[in-house]
């Protein structure tokens, strides 16, 4: 075995204390290592091992989104497919409701005006639906006035002046005037034209009775004329 040198020694403690190993002047000297090859230049000085990495920081995870966030990032997305069927729901609105849709059908001129006459003049005792009250019902006008005729004539006189028991209408139905808990029905013949009595009958005919109203319109003078503008 031989002796290393004081100089190698020295370097040796000094390369130590630098790594933080140790090594200052009061430190053991490190064992000689023995020549494996037997040259006389003496032993080689042992490795000293590295100093260890420091182990690596982990960051921090980032916070959570805000609430808002998390809800939009929830939401259902809107399929590609949809985009052109919104943009043509426009288009089909206008042609469900410009083309395929019916167009109401309005009434013509002697009706709407009848329409109008009876609300102010008729309504109070038959009903503004013709369901009665005072007046008859007016469901079965029809019935009761198989001709146009009897019915103007009706509206034009009244019962007023009728004796109890004069048929109301067709006999065969069997209606008695100033029976039934009805009241008396005046006579218009004054109060109103012949045309708007016309208008009047005729109105109670289609609305109430549900006379076709291309068939015919009532004259002025009680007789049915044929239908013209608008049928």
């Amino acid at each position: 075995m031989t002796e290393i040198p004081e100089h190698l020694l020295a370097r040796s403690r000094e390369r130590r204390a630098a790594l933080g190993l140790g090594g200052g002047e009061g430190a053991a000297p490190p064992a000689a290592a023995s020549s494996s090859s037997g040259d006389a230049g003496g032993g080689a000085v042992a490795p000293v091992a590295a100093a260890a990495a420091p182990a690596p920081v982990e960051a921090p995870p980032p916070p959570p989104p805000p609430p808002y966030v998390q809800a939009a990032l929830r939401r259902p997305r809107v399929p590609l497919y949809a985009a052109p069927v919104l943009a043509l729901l426009p288009v089909w609105a206008f042609l469900y409701f410009g083309l395929l849709t019916p167009k109401p059908t309005e009434l013509d001129p002697q009706l709407a005006e009848g329409r109008d006459l009876y609300a102010v003049n008729c309504s109070g005792c038959h009903g503004a639906a013709g369901e009665g009250g005072t007046g008859r019902p007016l469901n079965e006008v029809l019935k009761t006035f198989p001709k146009i005729e009897d019915h103007l004539k009706w509206v034009h006189q009244g019962d007023s002046a009728l004796p109890p028991g004069t048929p109301y209408g067709d006999p065969a139905q069997g209606r008695k005037a100033h029976t039934g808990g009805f009241g008396v029905m005046p006579a218009f013949a004054g109060a109103l034209t012949d045309d708007q009595i016309a208008a009047i009958v005729r109105y109670e005919r289609v609305e109430f009775g549900g006379e076709d109203p291309t068939a015919e319109a009532a004259g002025a003078e009680g007789t049915a004329t044929p239908t013209t503008a608008g049928h």
